[in-house]
């Protein structure tokens, strides 16, 4: 028999479906999940921040379908939790799933600042815009204290690279003073992103956004140039 979760406070999606790439996939026995303890199955669970070792920073891709062709992940995964997001299933490929594990199992590139720096410092570099980020949001929650984005941001306006971001979080405001700078020489452009403008339907569809008037304010916010 079929088993729907209940929905968790706080998380996007209810379960880790299995993940495509593996031939071997875990599920809960009904009659004993509600009291078993099963890593990314657990009725809270909780988030876990893994170091990603990546020797390169900078990604290209040719797709017709993607707005950019570089862009820059300072984590992969992401604790906002959207239930829609389309980057959800490149998870997979790090052998996670598309659920849970998405907005639980974060990987987190210590050295993207210095990666980038090591980019943009190289004779092969030509300069263009780079997207900040791709497969996750820049301004989730751990760069309160992590600050890899702010990192990133510093190297570009010290190499005056430009850069293009997409947020649902008000913290990009806190880089006013970096992005500022960079708009100095157009090289800045900062989108803030909506799905609804009502918090309670934020809430279901990506739990831990910033609410729908503080994206506004940081729409509100002017950046000195």
């Amino acid at each position: 028999m079929s088993r729907n979760p209940s929905p968790i406070k706080g998380r996007g999606v209810r379960s880790n479906p299995p993940n495509r790439f593996e031939a071997i996939s875990y599920a809960p026995d009904p009659d004993y999940a509600d009291h078993a303890e099963i890593e990314g199955e657990s009725p809270d669970p909780r988030t876990v921040f893994l170091k990603d070792t990546s020797r390169t920073i900078v990604t290209f891709n040719d797709s017709p379908d993607v707005g950019f062709d570089v862009s820059v992940n300072p984590y992969r995964g992401c604790e906002h939790g959207c239930a829609y997001c389309y980057a959800r299933p490149y998870h997979e490929y790090l052998g996670f799933s598309a659920g849970l594990d998405f907005e639980t199992k974060i990987l987190v590139k210590e050295r993207a600042p210095e990666l980038l720096r090591e980019k943009l410092a190289s004779r092969r570099w030509a300069p263009r815009t780079l997207a900040l980020s791709g497969v996750t949001d820049p301004y989730q929650p751990i760069e309160r204290r992590l600050r890899l984005t702010r990192g990133c941001i510093s190297v570009l306006a010290e190499f005056r690279n430009p850069v293009t971001i997409v947020t649902k979080n008000h913290l990009v405001t806190r880089d006013a003073d970096l992005l500022s700078e960079l708009a100095r020489h157009d090289a800045a452009f900062v989108m803030v992103s909506f799905s609804t403008l009502r918090p309670d339907l934020a809430r279901t569809l990506e739990p831990r956004t910033s609410t729908p008037p503080r994206r506004l304010e940081a729409i509100e916010t002017e950046f000195d140039r």
